[in-house]
Order: structure tokens, then C-alpha cells, then sequence
């Protein structure tokens, strides 16, 4: 049995060129006497969408990359797992063209465990050969929690503006396939006017988007458009300055409209909590509660969050070797995310377990430097460091002195022990902060 439902003549995808019914979506032949690994190279086009959907339905193991991912970083992953077909690439070393995808030249014996459905990447288009392997089950209750909360049905109709390698971008496929909605693909982004025209002429329904889309809606004057059809609005990726996450929520509230706020990990394919809309307002700075099948705890002795729930990975995987493994992991996540929760079982993060440094015998969240910091001065912000100095970067000099004046009352620093730096700050593919080239960079 497939594990998407390709019957009937509902809308299921738009592009700016044409639709496709369910019925219609392009099938991709991936046809081998044993499971092999499809490498998907990913842009929001109906060539990649459909051949993920084909691979995925003809069992093949699927590994997920960004288009414009580091050339050589490519060729290390292709030599260390492998894979049988590349879509998304016109040649390569060793491979040879098939109608829409390539095709590895030599034969090998690879084993690949059976309930392997998903590589995901940790790091972005610049990172590792680590990747996060997700199972049919893990993607497939995840997709039936995110269903279930945001309550997604046939009528309803996704914006597809995140990148399918990204988990996030991921989950909005497969939960939207699964509930015979619409998807309307678009490498646009929302600084674009023509985005907006493709949101109206389309009628979609829901937005998604990270901490930097929703700084980016507020720039250019989102909550003053007439949407009408745009009943939804999700945020994930990261966490979103409180302020914001209260003014998308109160203009949710007078415009008739849901904002979810969510938290989750690749590791976890990817949801593991939300904030009920109704709720946004009121529990703004929390990640909220479990999605439906999951169930959060926080360690008593070193208060990390720990996730349990069938949407947690089989495990890692950072050699060919590994995609024969099963699953390590039991539905156990630790997430190395420090937590508090309150009467009302909503779950607050309060920073990340190794995001800690030691100045002058003091220990520094900088998660919540960071975050009582954008508090005060209502801009981007980051910060990294050592036990030697703090770096605070920001976008613009006027702040200095402001964020100097609270670093130093609220930490009571020592102007030796931090420095602020000026620069644009870096981020991954996803929007999400860069923190190892800020740490390259700064120290």
C-alpha cells in the first residue's frame, strides 16, 4: 500500500504554471529488486515534490539536501552513502542520465533497514554528514498530529515557501498530502510583491514561516493586507520574540484568523508541541503543550526537556553503514533543551544545554541573554562567546549603548568580560541563526 493516496480528481498541487489533481501528479519510476537511496536535491518545483512523493510510495529511502548546498560537502555525502538516484542534478561523476534523474553507474550491496524512510540534514546547506533518520511511522503520526491541531482538511490550501529539505518545510508535504489539501510551490519570498499576488490569485489558506519571516512580515506591513482566505498562520524554527509572537497573536484574534505558535526538532520528524491558538496570547512566552500522541517531561536533576512519542527518530546516521540500523532511540527524545512548566502543563524553554559559557566563575545562558536583551531593544540579535568574553551581535550601531547599559545591569558585567559587534547576522537556509559562522567570525 503507498503511503500517499494518489486517487481522485481534488486540487493538490499549484505552481505559477499550471495545477495538478491528485490523480495528475507526475510519478517518478524508482524501480530496483531491493531499497535503495533516492538523493533529492530540493527546490519548490512539481519535479522535486513529485518525485519525493514517488520515491517515498515506491519504499526507497530518501535523502533530503538544499539545491545550494557546498559543492564539495555534496560530493563527500554522494561518496560516503552512495545513493542509487540523484534528482536535481544534470550530471555527476559517476552517474548517468535517466529520463528525469541520474543514475549511479556501478552496482553496489547496500543494506538499507526497511522502516528507513527519511535522511534529513542537521546543519543546513554547510554542515555535516550527520543525518537524522526518520522511519514511515515517524512521518507518518507526525503528519496525523499536525492534521489533527491545526485541523487541516480538504478545503484548506499551504503556502509551500520553505525548503522540503528543511524538516519544517517537510512536515507542511506531508501533512497536507495526507489530508487530500492543496499545496501552492514557491521559491518566492514574502519581501516579494508577486508572493502576495500568487496568496491572492490562489486563495491560500495558511502561511508558514520561521522567527525571520514573521521580523520580515511586520517590516513590510503584513497586518495591513487584505487576506481574506488566509485563515492560518504558523510559526516554527525558533524561538519568536515575545512581542511579536503577541502582535501576530492579537491580530489574529481582530482579523478572524489562527496563529500557532510550535516547537520542535528534525530529530522529532519534526513536532513535538503548540500553543492553541486561542492560548497564544496568554501563554506567549511558552513552546505550549504536546502535540496529540506526545508527551513532554522535565528532567528533575538537570531540568532538559525530554520528548516521548512515535514521531521520534530511529537515530543518527553518519556512514552508509547506518541506514541498516533500526530504531535506537524507543520514541525517547532528550532535545538539549533546558525547561520550566507551569500549573497549566505549558512548557517554557529557558535555554540550550551546551549555549552556557563561564565568565569570572559566573554561568551564562546566552539563549537568555539573547532573549532579555530583543526584549528590550525590539531588534535581531545574537550572541556567542567562550569562558573569556561575551559577543553580543547586532544589525545596527544605535543600540550599543542600550544593550551595554543592560548587559551590565543585568548580568553585572564587567565591560572587559563582553564585547558588541556590529554585522549582519549570518543564518541557515531556514532563517534560523548561523551560530557557527557567527562563532568563526566573532572569536
Amino acid at each position: 500500500m503507498s503511503f500517499f493516496y494518489l486517487e481522485g480528481n481534488e486540487l493538490a498541487i499549484i505552481t505559477d504554471k499550471q495545477t495538478f489533481a491528485y490523480n495528475e501528479i507526475p510519478k517518478v519510476e524508482f524501480k530496483s529488486e531491493k531499497k535503495e537511496l533516492v538523493l533529492i536535491l530540493c527546490q519548490n518545483s512539481i519535479d522535486i515534490i513529485s518525485a519525493y512523493i514517488s520515491a517515498i510510495n515506491s519504499k526507497q529511502a530518501v535523502m533530503l539536501l538544499a539545491s545550494d548546498i557546498n559543492k564539495e560537502l555534496l560530493e563527500n555525502i554522494v561518496e560516503t552513502y552512495q545513493p542509487k538516484w540523484i534528482v536535481g542534478l544534470d550530471d555527476f561523476e559517476n552517474y548517468e542520465a535517466s529520463q528525469n534523474h541520474l543514475v549511479r553507474i556501478k552496482e553496489k550491496t547496500i543494506h538499507i533497514h526497511p522502516d528507513l524512510a527519511i535522511l534529513l540534514s542537521t546543519s543546513g546547506t554547510t554542515g555535516s554528514q550527520k543525518f537524522v533518520r526518520l522511519s514511515y511511522e515517524n512521518i507518518r503520526t507526525n503528519a496525523e498530529s499536525i492534521i489533527e491541531y491545526l485541523q487541516i482538511n480538504e478545503s484548506q490550501r499551504a503556502i509551500m515557501n520553505l525548503p522540503l529539505s528543511y524538516s519544517y518545510g517537510m512536515s507542511i508535504v506531508n501533512s497536507h498530502i495526507l489530508a487530500g489539501a492543496s499545496i501552492l510551490l514557491t521559491d518566492k519570498s514574502v519581501m516579494e510583491k508577486s508572493f502576495w499576488e500568487e496568496v491572492r490569485e490562489h486563495k491560500a489558506t495558511s502561511l508558514a514561516g520561521v522567527p525571520f519571516t514573521y521580523q520580515m512580515l511586520q517590516r513590510i506591513g503584513f497586518m495591513k493586507m487584505d487576506l481574506p482566505y488566509l485563515k492560518t498562520l504558523t510559526q516554527a524554527g525558533g524561538r519568536l520574540n515575545e512581542k511579536l509572537v503577541k502582535a501576530f497573536g492579537e491580530y489574529a484574534q481582530q482579523n478572524n484568523k489562527r496563529f500557532f505558535v510550535m516547537y520542535g526538532q528534525t530529530e522529532a520528524s519534526p513536532r513535538m508541541s503548540y500553543i492553541p491558538y486561542e492560548y497564544v496570547l496568554t501563554k506567549s512566552d511558552s513552546i505550549g503543550i504536546a502535540i496529540p500522541g506526545g508527551n513532554l517531561t522535565i528532567d528533575s536533576e538537570t531540568s532538559e526537556l525530554i520528548y516521548t512519542g512515535a514521531n521520534v527518530m530511529m537515530g543518527y546516521a553518519e556512514c552508509l553503514e547506518d541506514l541498516s540500523l533500526g530504531d535506537e532511540l524507543s520514541g525517547i527524545l532528550h532535545t538539549g533543551d533546558t525547561a520550566t512548566v507551569d500549573n497549566e502543563g505549558y512548557f517554557t524553554i529557558t535555554g540550550r544545554m551546551k549555549r552556557f559559557i563561564k565568565l569570572f566563575g559566573l554561568r551564562i545562558n546566552l539563549d537568555d541573554v539573547e532573549k532579555k536583551l530583543e526584549a528590550v531593544i525590539q531588534a535581531p540579535i545574537a550572541c556567542t562567546g567562550n569562558d573569556d568574553k561575551l559577543v553580543v551581535v547586532l544589525e545596527k550601531e544605535e543600540q550599543i549603548d542600550n544593550v551595554k547599559e543592560n548587559l551590565e545591569g543585568l548580568y553585572n558585567l564587567h565591560r572587559s568580560a563582553y564585547k558588541v559587534v556590529i554585522l549582519e547576522i549570518p543564518r541557515l537556509a531556514n532563517g534560523k541563526t548561523d551560530y557557527m559562522k557567527l562563532k568563526e567570525i566573532c572569536l
